[in-house]
């Protein structure tokens, strides 16, 4: 697994991006990661989240993203 979906809680846009990857069939393929249990993490994407990154080839989207996107970033 190479993708971490970096979200908030309490945050409606990171659960439709959670959604849409679990409707894509992706549900699998990424790790989420709290935003706010970490420093450099809230300064580097603050009020950017959700965004899906690709630890491997250190691209990432930003949301709103579709299924076909994050496919091909998982692809890398």
């Amino acid at each position: 697994m190479t993708l971490i979906l970096y979200s908030r809680p309490q945050c409606g846009l990171c659960d439709k991006a959670e959604a849409l990857l679990a409707e894509g069939g992706l549900g699998s393929d990424y790790r989420k990661v709290d935003i706010e249990s970490d420093l450099d993490l809230i300064s580097r994407y603050g009020d950017q989240v959700p965004v899906l990154f690709n630890e491997q080839s250190g691209q990432k989207l930003a949301w709103p993203f579709t299924v076909s996107q994050a496919r091909t970033l998982l692809d890398g």
